[in-house]
């Protein structure tokens, strides 16, 4: 299994390396959009380590690498969970990007990177790269890379778009009744007990698509 994960690593030489210089990019263009560090420690890692995924399953349909692992002495179920495993080894590096980039920048004085890194921002990172791998992987298990071109832009929109427009409107429309009541319930709830329920709902999540998926590739012909 192990040899699987760095094999999705080791093909992805130069993406690491242009995700490391995508990171800065849209850190600069998102702070002077919005002011804000999101860009840099919460959109630019979860898009950089999409970027990977879809990468690394091209990769694959490309270069048959399904039919070659299948004809090895292989578990299936570990091929399936190495997949899951590489995408949050992914997640790691990128924030890890930001990081290093945060602090270069913040040691040159520049006022992009005045806000460090925190927990809620690695949290924002690994819940929505587990609700996307949720979602995407047993479906590419499914019906395999190419025809899981038309479900990404739809995923994308779902996953990443339609949550950043729900922030804005309801940041613009507090005085709407849904809107009211939602953030009563914010307020009057802790900070732990909203991870906390947000991480145990996408570890459930995360578990029953692996299961499913590993079932998916079990009873799959090659």
């Amino acid at each position: 299994m192990v040899n699987l994960i760095i094999k999705d690593i080791l093909i992805q030489k130069k993406t690491l390396l242009f995700t490391f210089f995508y990171t800065i990019f849209i850190s600069i263009c998102f702070y002077l959009a919005n002011s804000s560090d999101l860009g840099l420690y919460v959109l630019a890692p979860i898009l950089n380590t999409y970027m990977h995924i879809i990468n690394a399953v091209n990769y694959d349909d490309k270069n048959k690498s399904e039919i070659v692992l299948n004809s090895l002495p292989l578990n299936r179920e570990d091929v399936v969970i190495a997949k899951y495993i590489s995408i949050f080894i992914f997640a790691i590096i990128q924030i890890i990007y930001s990081i290093l980039i945060g602090l270069i920048g913040k040691a040159a004085g520049l006022p992009i990177y005045n806000i460090s890194i925190s927990l809620f921002d690695i949290g924002s990172v690994f819940t929505s790269i587990g609700i996307f791998s949720a979602i995407f992987f047993p479906l590419y298990f499914k019906f395999g890379a190419i025809k899981m071109r038309i479900f990404n832009a739809i995923l994308f929109i779902i996953i990443f778009i339609v949550p950043m427009n729900g922030i804005s409107y309801v940041t613009e429309n507090p005085n709407n009744v849904f809107v009211h009541k939602f953030n009563l319930f914010i307020n009057n709830t802790s900070n732990f007990t909203i991870n906390s329920v947000v991480l145990i709902t996408g570890l459930i999540l995360f578990m029953i698509s692996l299961t499913v998926s590993i079932r998916i590739y079990n009873n799959k012909e090659f």
